[in-house]
């Protein structure tokens, strides 16, 4: 009897402590951090690692790092591997790739991890990333299997041929994908890479490839890199892309002496827009609230207007407007709304990447 007692005692604490921690983790998925934190406290002071894991990552977004940290190694050394995996996280974004790498071999059993290592050893061992890329391809890790193909294509030697089978699909998409990755500025962002596999995809007709390649010259504006984005604009609005359209038309009227046309770049704008694509409601509102004519001469200046575009735009989730907002017109509780917006959106572009933040749900 004593023992059955016992037994229903910890099953009702078991409960209990799930209870908590289910509280907690609902704080901090609706962002309200502070409360996350003051629920998750005495979980992980009592030793939880689950708790402890999830502390760090509330930390992480209230920019307590030492205190992230802390509690993330407290996790790990007690053997939760997602706790070591968001360690290898942690530090591969603050630049120590030697520290991530440390961490992410202790979360190896997760297929996560196993895709991390392969991308981590990308930059300095192809060899022990194409092995790590194909577990986590076996694994069912679809962006494993398009970076292991994406390096076959530009570096594959005769002890890669095991790997082959596992590339008969669209590579020129692996490639797309792969290069994709590398244009995120948080945790990936590196030109030269995303260049290196965007190229050879746009250049053998890949849509989506062309514009985000496009993209990347313009806003990197070395010589000449003007020309060539609108050159690969172009090249996918020919094919129907309409984000590649939108780029074209602001370059048309925005642009240098040689590719300025701005009565062009309006219609172009303007047709997008009644089609309801946000970025080029963005794109309007800013040439409303800028300029001191937009398009034909007789469409003078009016923030009122462009301000109502880039609202329109917000309302369609679009980042650009969205910091525009918050950075120049919204106040108080309109300020925080449009925060938790972008703040959100972030997080559900994260998801697309092959990094991220793990932890256990309710």
């Amino acid at each position: 009897m004593i023992k059955h007692t016992f037994i229903m005692v910890l099953l009702i604490q078991s409960l209990a402590f799930s209870d908590e921690y289910c509280e907690a983790f609902q704080a901090f998925e609706g962002n309200r951090l502070e409360e996350a934190k003051e629920k998750l406290d005495p979980l992980a002071f009592k030793g939880d690692a689950k708790a402890q894991n999830l502390l760090g990552l509330v930390n992480l977004e209230l920019q307590n790092n030492s205190a992230a940290q802390r509690w993330l190694q407290s996790a790990a050394t007690k053997g939760d591997a997602r706790a070591a995996y968001n360690l290898g996280v942690y530090f591969y974004i603050l630049g120590n790739t030697s520290q991530a790498i440390k961490w992410m071999h202790k979360a190896e059993p997760l297929t996560q991890a196993k895709l991390a290592l392969g991308f981590l050893y990308t930059m300095s061992d192809l060899k022990k990333a194409k092995e790590y890329l194909s577990l986590a391809s076996k694994e069912g890790d679809t962006f494993a299997n398009s970076h292991l193909c994406a390096l076959l294509v530009n570096n594959q030697t005769r002890e890669d041929n095991k790997y082959v089978p596992m590339c008969q699909g669209n590579v020129v998409h692996d490639l797309y994908v792969t290069g994709k990755l590398y244009t995120s500025p948080k945790k990936f962002g590196s030109v030269e890479k995303a260049i290196f596999y965007l190229k050879p995809a746009a250049d053998k007709g890949h849509v989506k490839a062309m514009n985000l390649l496009g993209e990347i010259y313009y806003k990197r504006r070395a010589s000449s890199d003007e020309a060539r984005a609108l050159e690969y604009f172009n090249k996918a609005a020919a094919q129907g892309n309409v984000d590649a359209k939108v780029n074209a038309a602001w370059i048309y009227y925005t642009g240098v002496k040689w590719t300025r046309k701005p009565q062009q770049g309006f219609e172009m704008l303007s047709r997008a827009v009644a089609r309801g694509n946000a970025k080029a409601k963005y794109y309007m509102g800013l040439l409303y609230i800028r300029a001191q004519t937009v398009g034909p001469d007789s469409i003078r200046r009016d923030p009122v207007k462009g301000l109502g575009y880039i609202k329109a735009a917000a309302a369609q989730n679009s980042p650009d407007a969205i910091q525009y907002l918050i950075k120049n017109t919204a106040a108080g509780d309109e300020r925080n709304r449009y925060q938790a917006q972008l703040k959100k959106y972030y997080k559900e572009k994260e998801k697309e990447s092959a990094l991220n933040f793990l932890h256990e749900g309710c």
